[in-house]
């Protein structure tokens, strides 16, 4: 399974049990060490996925929370870490997302089409 596949795994969970509790934002303390391109890459996914799952969600909600998720992925992980996660603990990276950047906006999830 490739890095962008895994990464639409975590985020299509993520979304899935997107939660109402107070935000915590996730700021990079040590060097970073995803490419600028994959965490560019990642961001454009999340975006991505978010307007296909919930098309309702605020496009400044939406860049908070892939702000969010992508500040998390690349400080907590390194890119040979997610390539090799499994597609469960991808699911389950997933809905700990939900908790870790949680929305703030009130919208209802949308089956993609």
């Amino acid at each position: 399974m490739k890095l962008a596949e895994k990464i639409i795994i975590i985020l299509i969970v993520f979304l899935l049990g997107i939660s109402y509790f107070p935000s915590k934002w996730v700021f990079a303390q040590e060097p970073l060490k995803f490419p600028t391109e994959e965490v560019r890459a990642m961001w454009y996914i999340c975006s991505t996925q978010f307007q296909m799952v919930a098309p309702n969600i605020p496009q400044g909600e939406r860049v908070r929370l892939c702000d969010c998720y992508v500040d998390h992925m690349r400080t907590t992980f390194t890119p040979e870490q997610v390539k090799v996660l499994t597609p469960e603990q991808s699911r389950e990276l997933g809905l700990k997302m939900n908790i870790i950047c949680p929305t703030q906006a009130e919208f209802f999830l949308q089956e993609a089409t």
